[in-house]
């Protein structure tokens, strides 16, 4: 038996104990890995699945050092994650998907400036530093435009549509200490996102394209394979891999784009991690998108993806996650509950994937 055809245990870093995290370890357990989750609380949901986890703070160096010293290598189920934390856990191992992914992708203005240098399509955008600069770039952009916190907002929020000259005024309000983007709006046809894996010798794999749709700033369904035809398919792979590439991600991007009515392409957000968009695959697939983010950072052979039947994934937020029993009589639908401890508004409670064959 050659050395490659044995199967390494690894000790998998996980750093962020949500849902996404929790689904990295149950896909790194399934093939035979270990998991080490660093968490925010104890009762998270990556806590109850972790075969060894630390409780601790971003600011505890010493929590650090030694969580990064009990794995062979680490990685993340968030872009939120001090890039302080990830350079003291890489004095001592390898960090997937690489600082440099982790760093463009936390600041809005820094992710649109990357990707608009590598010649790709955005939508138009300014960086606002105050109410009076609001007003003047909404003018210029046209209503109604959207205004983003930097760093930080996800799922809706730090998000503000600005409709009219009265609401641009009304933001004297806001913090302005903090740093913001202004976007213009899109003639919008549809939304749409894909998820990229990329190993050390810059082999790719690509999930198929999904069609999304939010509800408040929040996902609210994804459905794959999305109504693209293949030339703009190829396009929205052939942009994944440049900015992948770009990156040098070593593991998983998603990255999320509008498609105008003119067929215009526009990356609008990255994320180098396991995305939400992406949940079908765990049900709709041969393989899901967070065991090809095991296979990757362990090193094993990447899987060509194979889509199985089409499939919609429906988000399950706040107190809906009392009403999922009607998922469990439809043997088309795959229920799955996170297990948070408390269901407030707007928070992701689980999902279901339904088969749309």
């Amino acid at each position: 038996m050659s050395k490659s055809d044995v199967l390494c245990k690894r000790v998998i870093g996980i750093v962020g104990s949500g849902q996404l995290g929790k689904m990295i370890a149950i896909a790194a357990t399934k093939l035979g890995q270990k998991t080490y989750v660093f968490a925010n609380a104890r009762d998270d949901p990556a806590c109850s699945v972790a075969d060894d986890l630390t409780v601790a703070d971003f600011s505890d160096k010493k929590a650090i050092e030694s969580f990064a010293q009990s794995v062979d290598l680490v990685t993340i189920e968030s872009e939120n994650i001090p890039c302080e934390a990830i350079d003291i856990m890489s004095q001592y191992v390898d960090f997937y998907p690489g600082k440099k992914a982790l760093y463009i992708s936390q600041n809005r203005l820094r992710e649109k400036d990357f990707i608009r240098n590598l010649g790709i399509r955005t939508t138009d955008y300014k960086s606002v530093q105050n109410h009076n600069e609001l007003l003047e770039i909404s003018r210029a952009f046209g209503y109604p435009t959207r205004l983003k916190t930097a760093e930080m907002g996800y799922d809706g929020k730090g998000q503000y549509i600005i409709w009219n000259d009265s609401q641009a005024k009304r933001s004297a309000s806001f913090d302005w200490n903090a740093q913001y983007i202004l976007e213009a709006s899109v003639d919008l046809l549809k939304e749409v996102s894909i998820v990229i894996v990329r190993d050390k010798n810059s082999k790719v794999a690509f999930f198929p394209v999904a069609e999304n749709y939010h509800v408040d700033g929040i996902l609210d369904t994804s459905i794959v394979p999305a109504k693209v035809d293949s030339k703009l398919v190829r396009e929205i792979q052939q942009t994944a891999e440049k900015i992948a590439g770009a990156l040098d991600v070593v593991g998983i991007l998603a990255i999320e784009l509008f498609i105008t009515k003119n067929s215009e392409l526009l990356v609008n957000e990255l994320a180098p991690r396991p995305h939400n968009s992406c949940h079908w695959s765990l049900d709709a697939c041969n393989v899901s998108q967070f065991e090809q983010l095991v296979r990757v950072i362990c090193e094993l052979p990447i899987q060509e993806v194979v889509l199985r039947f089409p499939c919609m994934t429906k988000n399950i937020i706040g107190d809906d996650v009392y009403h999922t029993c009607r998922y469990l009589s439809n043997k088309k639908a795959n229920l799955t509950i996170y297990g948070k401890k408390e269901a407030r508004d707007r928070r992701k409670m689980g999902h279901v994937n339904v088969d749309l064959s």
